[in-house]
């Protein structure tokens, strides 16, 4: 006997998260997985650039001998703390493209990854701010100034919260790497084994970047702990940018005997 009451529908998607691992790689996800193959090492080539020539143009020594070198080279410091902020910008980019590819695969986690390397890009980019407003000091120093004393102190204040904010924006991108790797392991749109040694390198970050901010007197040591995704995340550029990613052999397989 119909009761006239409908028992509500439970979808393959609903029960599992929104996955669709059986749908078909479209030309989409193609071409914005190679996009984010693109960005990942345009924004390594504009971060890498924008972390280390600050340090290095400013060297050490008091806060005038610093100021000094700034001045001489400001426009080379600012160009790096402009491409820092750009490498921000990149991630956008990189978190968007990941997310096209991987919805698929499963839409929530998907799209946490992207909500967290949104976060990344905002916490960097408030960092680099910061980095600004300490420029402003260096290049606004007046030799034999007696307010020479005060301004080192407050460059020194306004120095820590870049480094801090950068160390918690890694956070972030561990937490978003170890998801997106998750997926790509799923998926096998990638080599397993590339996939796999992503969410463990992904996971050291986290744990590295933690200890860094509890014990800051070791972070030239614990910054190693960054290197493995460094390594990882190269990798998977060239082979999203050289290769694409692949439907499983198993997988396509059964596609055509459907």
């Amino acid at each position: 006997m119909n009761s006239g009451i409908r028992a509500p529908s439970t979808t393959y998607e609903d029960n599992m998260g929104i996955e669709m691992q059986d749908k078909p790689i479209d030309d989409t996800q193609r071409f914005y997985a190679r996009l984010a193959g693109f960005m990942y090492l345009l924004n390594y080539a504009t971060s890498v650039f924008g972390a280390i020539a600050p340090g290095t143009i400013r060297g050490t020594g008091t806060l005038a001998e610093q100021s000094q070198r700034i001045i001489a080279s400001e426009v080379l410091y600012r160009t790096a703390l402009t491409s820092m902020a750009i490498g921000w910008v990149l991630i956008v980019f990189l978190a968007f493209s990941l997310y096209v590819v991987l919805e698929p695969v499963n839409r929530r986690l998907a799209q946490l990854a992207l909500f967290l390397e949104l976060c990344q890009a905002s916490v960097g980019a408030v960092s680099v701010v910061f980095s600004f407003l300490v420029l402003g000091i260096y290049t606004g120093m007046r030799p034999d100034s007696i307010q020479n004393d005060q301004l080192q102190a407050l460059a020194q204040i306004l120095e820590r919260p870049p480094g801090s904010g950068f160390t918690i924006s890694m956070m972030f991108l561990a937490a978003g790497s170890t998801i997106f790797f998750y997926l790509f392991y799923k998926s096998r749109y990638i080599p397993r084994l590339l996939a796999a040694w992503g969410v463990f390198s992904s996971v050291l970050m986290m744990i590295v970047s933690v200890a860094m901010l509890v014990f800051p007197d070791y972070t030239r040591t614990l910054q190693y702990g960054w290197g493995p995704l460094g390594l990882t995340e190269v990798g998977t550029a060239l082979w999203l940018m050289i290769v694409g990613i692949r439907q499983p052999a198993e997988r396509t397989l059964e596609m055509a005997h459907a």
